[in-house]
């Protein structure tokens, strides 16, 4: 996978960014509670809207990778009824829903690895994907006949 710098931050960035509107985070008793997070528009913090947040992998410097939760089109997001809005937010990946989990993981060779009751990835091999063609979104494994290499 390629991974891009962030710009803002120490992390770097890669995949496609996908739809949440859901996280799992800990409270200040370390219970997981569910949390909507939506993107905010208004700096304000006023308003809530209805957009989801997008989540992209990213890749913190001791090679871990997690979830960089941020709004919509580089938005701002905010998560439950706080007033408070952030730029962004990286989560691990026990904090996102299966299916986002899934989708966030296709095109890379991984291996999961628990810290601190945290659930991370680790990258096997530095491998490109494959997809279906140019055009589409499909994924396919490495290895698929159907699926065409994309370097």
């Amino acid at each position: 996978m390629k991974w891009k710098p962030l710009g803002f931050s120490q992390l770097l960035v890669g995949g496609n960014p996908v739809p949440i509107k859901t996280i799992y985070l800990k409270n200040r008793w370390g219970e997981k509670k569910r949390y909507r997070v939506s993107t905010a528009q208004d700096i304000s913090g006023k308003h809530s809207s209805l957009i989801p947040a997008w989540a992209q992998l990213a890749k913190s410097e001791g090679n871990r990778i997690g979830a960089l939760v941020r709004g919509a089109y580089y938005e701002w997001i905010r998560i439950g009824k706080l007033k408070k809005i952030q730029p962004y937010l990286f989560v691990s990946l026990d904090a996102l829903s299966k299916n986002a989990r899934r989708k966030l993981l296709i095109p890379l060779e991984y291996e999961f690895i628990e810290e601190e009751d945290v659930l991370l990835a680790i990258e096997k091999e530095d491998k490109p994907y494959y997809i279906a063609s140019r055009k589409s979104r499909k994924f396919h494994h490495p290895g698929c006949p159907r699926g065409k290499r994309i370097s």
